[in-house]
């Protein structure tokens, strides 16, 4: 029931939330530095995280484009028929050639809307930068997304071992009684107790090597190993000589989270948003010159000739339907809830520290009780086995022993499991970067 209980929180805890790529060969021994940056080297949502801050750079060009002129050529060819004429003494003149050609080169430059290209320049940079910050949340997620996997990989590879461990001793213990039910100094009971003991460990340990095998799933899909790649990773658990300042943590969090960084551009570029709506009625002069060929002008309408217009364009908006008004009380709105969503991100992220202090206490405290623990089922299992062979005690008094002692290794590993988890979950509430 306690391995089926570690085996819950394993999974429970490594599914919360949410560059360069190393070469890994069959014998290779991934560290979590590695697993970490073959995740972010390989994982869709950073490819994706990147193009989307491409296509936010590609924006702030797009919103420059006003302060360069617009240049154009635009041809026609046009066929008038019938065309009007006037009857003339001598003749008829024609008002319009049969055949109409026009070339010209156009140029239109703005010179003057009143801050509102800047504005649309300053909104773009500023979601460049929330492009990035969400980049780095992303890889801030997957990285330790990754660590979760990694640990609970390792926490069920020594699992395994402990229950082969207790297996080993159990089928030794079996042959023993088998040897005394021969001798006639033990009974067929002896023998089918240490049996339905070797059963029900080897039952635990294909519960947990399931367990292991979902999360080596979970560990290719994350850091793009191929499925005939061996999964051999090297770790330890952290030091757990560790202090811990709830002060400086805490100033620690709110300049390194990357969700808070995050909401704040948000914020900021709801006040540019907010600032380039009201510049929506402000007028706008631009400089519009064309030249270039074309026929119809007398007295000769086929020869053609070179032309040219030039002027300025002034546009003044007078109404537009509350338009713009509207549109300044949106944008003022979305200011309001984006420093609503920043104040909210504000306390989120410093109860996740102060709750991830509690945990780490909680789990040194684990570990020194586990510790204890383990030292007196050592000291019991000596001294069962010593009754034993006195024939104090019964053979299952013996297994009770055995059973109590790797349940207390098993309780140890998940004490320092969890204590690693705690830790890393510490380090992601602060903002502290794993790559």
């Amino acid at each position: 029931m306690k391995i089926q209980i570690l085996i819950l929180s394993l999974v429970s805890l490594v599914s919360m939330p949410p560059n360069s790529t190393a070469q890994i060969s069959l014998s290779d021994s991934l560290t979590v530095e590695q697993a970490v940056r073959m995740t972010l080297g390989n994982h869709p949502a950073v490819q994706q995280a990147r193009q989307a801050e491409s296509a936010a750079e590609a924006r702030v060009g797009i919103n420059r484009s006003p302060y360069y002129p617009d240049l154009s050529i635009t041809g026609s060819f046009i066929r008038i028929g019938p065309v009007a004429a006037i009857d003339m003494p001598g003749g008829t003149m024609k008002l319009y050639p049969d055949n109409n050609y026009d070339l010209h080169l156009g140029l239109r430059q703005t010179l003057y809307d009143f801050g509102k290209t800047a504005a649309l320049v300053k909104v773009a940079k500023a979601g460049q930068e929330s492009a990035m910050e969400y980049l780095e949340l992303t890889k801030f997620n997957l990285a330790y997304q990754a660590i979760a996997v990694f640990d609970a990989i390792l926490i069920l590879h020594q699992n395994i071992a402990v229950l082969d461990e207790q297996i080993g001793a159990l089928n030794q213990h079996r042959e023993v009684s088998a040897k005394k039910v021969q001798a006639g100094t033990a009974t067929d009971f002896d023998v089918l107790t240490t049996s339905v003991r070797i059963a029900g460990a080897e039952n635990e340990k294909i519960d947990v090597q399931t367990a292991l095998a979902n999360q080596e799933i979970l560990f290719r899909q994350l850091t793009g190993l191929s499925v005939d790649k061996l999964i051999n990773l090297k770790g330890e658990f952290p030091d757990t000589d560790v202090t811990l300042n709830p002060d400086s943590l805490l100033d620690a969090v709110l300049k390194q989270r990357p969700e808070l960084a995050l909401a704040l551009k948000t914020e900021n570029i709801a006040g540019m948003q907010r600032q380039m709506a009201s510049l929506g009625d402000r007028p706008s002069l631009a400089f519009n010159l064309t030249s270039g060929i074309k026929n119809g002008y007398v007295p000769d309408l086929n020869e053609t000739k070179a032309n040219y217009t030039a002027g300025l364009l002034m546009q003044i908006p007078l109404f537009n339907g509350r338009r713009t008004h509207y549109q300044y009380l949106e944008a003022e709105a979305n200011l309001y809830a984006a420093r609503a969503h920043s104040s909210d991100i504000q306390r989120q992220v410093i109860s996740e520290v102060e709750q991830a202090i509690t945990g780490v206490r909680s789990s040194l405290e684990k570990i020194r009780t586990s510790e204890v623990q383990l030292s007196q089922a050592e000291e019991a299992l000596t001294m069962a086995k010593t009754r034993y062979e006195a024939g104090v005690i019964t053979n299952l008094d013996l297994l009770d022993a055995q059973t109590t002692l790797s349940q207390a290794k098993l309780i140890r590993l998940r004490a320092l499991y969890n204590y690693t988890v705690n830790l890393n979950i510490l380090n992601k509430a602060t903002g502290k970067r794993a790559w």
